[in-house]
């Protein structure tokens, strides 16, 4: 079943089906090619076929499939097809039954659908679209026929609309209807009966028969009915007034009367079922009502107040009445709804508002007396427990450094050394221990379990530790001096008995250097050794994956001792983790050990203080406003 028959500009004859898809038909040879779902059609039922002719596209309007673009630029067997569906809540086509096409001098497009009249802008893929409640008198818009005006007759289910694209659309004037008073054969037309002729007539056909017109010949009424209000009336009954209705110009109503309905008429002879009212309540309704062919109108609990209520007529042919009927109505409020009213009962509120402020503010007074009283007791009390704490914790921090070895003691050692040691509490829990014996210069960065108070009980127990593994013990080899201090750490917090339970130890990197022969003996638990030569290259030694103490219970713990012989202008870095660790930056991130290499390779050329000073300066730039999170300790040294 054939729908559309059209020929292309290159001769080629397009046959649209019911629902055997699209057929190109050569009339030379009448050999045809079929185009269905299988080539990427939306729908077999292809109900009007349009050429367009800029770019060589066919535009096919589809049984519920909406509109596709076939592009044939790419393959005659399978062309590029672009498909525009109906989608609900969003700008689409207003359903995928499409009816007809046509495409105005302005390149858009105007699509009848059985869902209303579409506008559709190609180029922005943009549609506009009109139903019934624009002016349209049904939504089942079978074709779109121009005049030599630029109108569109729009044939539908219910008459014949002529509708002018170029007006703007308020209050459905653009929109002029036609039914069976007007001499249309039927309410009902008929799909793919209707044809433009050369000369600007019109055919269109439908259920009983076919009219045939000229356009330009029909002339609209051009005058405008009067409108009035017929009847006043509450409940159903009319409502007796001094003077008729027709001619009243204010009604007073009591705030029982605040409810009513108005009846409406207009004086229009040619078409009285084509006549709508818009009404206007001025003081309550945000704007005109849509139009309606309904005469009454109804208000229910009208606030006191005045108000204006206006009403305006059309006539057959969609021409508005300009001036409108009014009749202005007082409603008049019950005494609790009056303004003197809201006076007083505001002026009453706001005084009881003020005296029950006054009064809670006299309590909340008293109470926060009592609690000022309290808070400042204990805050005294906090205040010498405090001071208490922090003068414990002050003299702690003169113990400890008291214990651990004078920085000058070490600089008279070893001339290039610097030490960077910055707490995170009063006390820490990394510290520095220096020794001497059998020709080798001994030097550690601990790192104890915690850090303040706890980090520094564990500091102690390390020193004092290591004073006996070397002084008095006389034992020089880093390897050795580890493991001895592994076995004091467990004894001394009886680790490995299940009679404590702790797991508190220490992270050690230990280093012997002989300056004489620039040979140097190393060993670390859970620390590294950085040497960076003179020409900046880096070598870093890895100590044992295990602590130094711990609740472990492995009997032996043996550490590995790492030989090296030194070159001159070779700088050794021996710290803990708090500098790679430490968060800031713009992003708020940690250091790393990464970059903490990089500025170790950056200033090993630098003089022992000036490296010193450089590393300071970088993690304090680094820290910024983040708070220190761990003790800092890093110890250079330069051969």
């Amino acid at each position: 079943t054939i729908l559309k028959l059209i020929q292309d500009s290159n001769g080629t004859i397009w046959a649209g089906t019911f629902e055997a898809g699209l057929f190109a038909i050569n009339p030379n040879t009448f050999e045809s090619k079929r185009y269905g779902i299988a080539n990427g059609l939306p729908s077999d039922g292809i109900n009007c076929i349009y050429e367009n002719k800029e770019d060589k596209t066919l535009m096919l309007g589809t049984d519920g499939g909406g509109i596709c673009i076939l592009d044939f630029v790419t393959s005659t067997d399978r062309p590029l097809v672009t498909t525009f569906k109906h989608i609900d809540n969003k700008n689409s086509i207003s359903s995928n039954n499409v009816n007809n096409i046509y495409k105005d001098k302005n390149g858009i497009f105007w699509i009848a659908t059985s869902n209303g009249l579409n506008k559709f802008d190609l180029k922005q893929k943009h549609f506009t679209v009109f139903t019934e409640k624009d002016g349209l008198p049904n939504s089942y818009i079978y074709d779109v026929i121009p005049d030599k005006n630029e109108n569109l007759w729009l044939p539908s289910n219910f008459g014949l609309t002529k509708f002018n694209p170029n007006t703007k659309n308020e209050n459905g004037s653009a929109f002029k209807n036609y039914n069976t008073n007007d001499g249309i054969q039927a309410r009902e037309f008929n799909q793919g009966a209707s044809f433009l002729c050369k000369d600007g007539k019109i055919l269109v056909g439908g259920i009983a028969g076919l009219n045939y017109f000229d356009p330009l010949s029909i002339k609209g009424s051009t005058i405008t009915p009067n409108s009035y209000i017929y009847s006043y009336s509450r409940q159903g009954k009319d409502i007796d007034t001094d003077s008729s209705i027709i001619y009243k110009h204010k009604l007073e109503l009591t705030y029982k009367e605040n409810y009513f309905t108005f009846e409406l008429v207009a004086l229009d002879f040619v078409s009285i079922e084509k006549t709508k009212f818009m009404y206007y309540l001025e003081g309550y309704d945000k704007d005109w009502s849509s139009p309606t062919s309904v005469r009454f109108v109804s208000y229910t609990e009208l606030p006191g107040g005045e108000y204006t209520f206006k009403v305006k007529a059309t006539n057959s042919d969609g021409i508005w009445t300009e001036t409108p009927t009014s009749i202005k109505i007082k409603v008049i409020p019950p005494w609790w709804k009056t303004t003197w009213f809201y006076i007083i009962a505001g002026l009453g509120s706001i005084a009881s508002v003020i005296g029950f402020i006054r009064y809670r503010t006299n309590i909340i007074k008293k109470e926060n007396k009592i609690l000022e009283n309290k808070v400042a007791e204990r805050t005294k009390e906090l205040a010498e427990k405090n001071r208490d704490i922090t003068s414990s914790i002050e003299y702690a921090k003169r113990i400890q450094e008291a214990i651990l070895p004078s920085k000058d003691l070490i600089f008279s050692k070893l001339k290039n050394i610097f030490i960077l040691y910055k707490p995170k509490d009063i006390v820490s829990g990394d510290f520095y221990w220096f020794g001497e014996k059998d020709n080798y210069k001994i030097i550690a960065v601990v790192d104890c379990t915690g850090h303040g108070v706890p980090g520094a009980f564990m500091s102690m127990i390390g020193h004092n530790l290591l004073n006996q593994i070397v002084v008095e013990k006389g034992i020089s080899t880093p390897g050795i001096i580890l493991e001895e201090l592994h076995k004091g750490v467990q004894a001394a917090l009886k680790q490995g008995h299940n009679e404590v339970d702790t797991n508190d130890g220490m992270d050690v990197s230990l280093l012997a250097i002989n300056t004489s022969t620039n040979e140097c003996l190393w060993a670390g638990a859970f620390r590294s050794l950085v040497i960076v030569n003179n020409e900046g290259e880096l070598d870093k030694f890895e100590g044992n994956k295990y602590p130094v103490g711990g609740a472990q219970l492995d009997s032996e713990r043996h550490f590995t001792t790492h030989s090296r012989k030194l070159n001159k202008n070779d700088c050794l870095y021996l710290f803990t983790d708090g500098y790679a660790d430490q968060f800031g930056g713009p992003k708020g991130k940690k250091f790393m050990v990464k970059q903490f290499h990089d500025n170790l390779k950056s200033i090993h050329q630098y003089s022992i203080s000036e490296q010193q000073k450089e590393l300071e300066k970088h993690l304090n730039d680094w820290k910024g406003n983040f708070e220190q999170i761990d003790d800092v300790l890093v110890i250079g040294i330069k051969v």
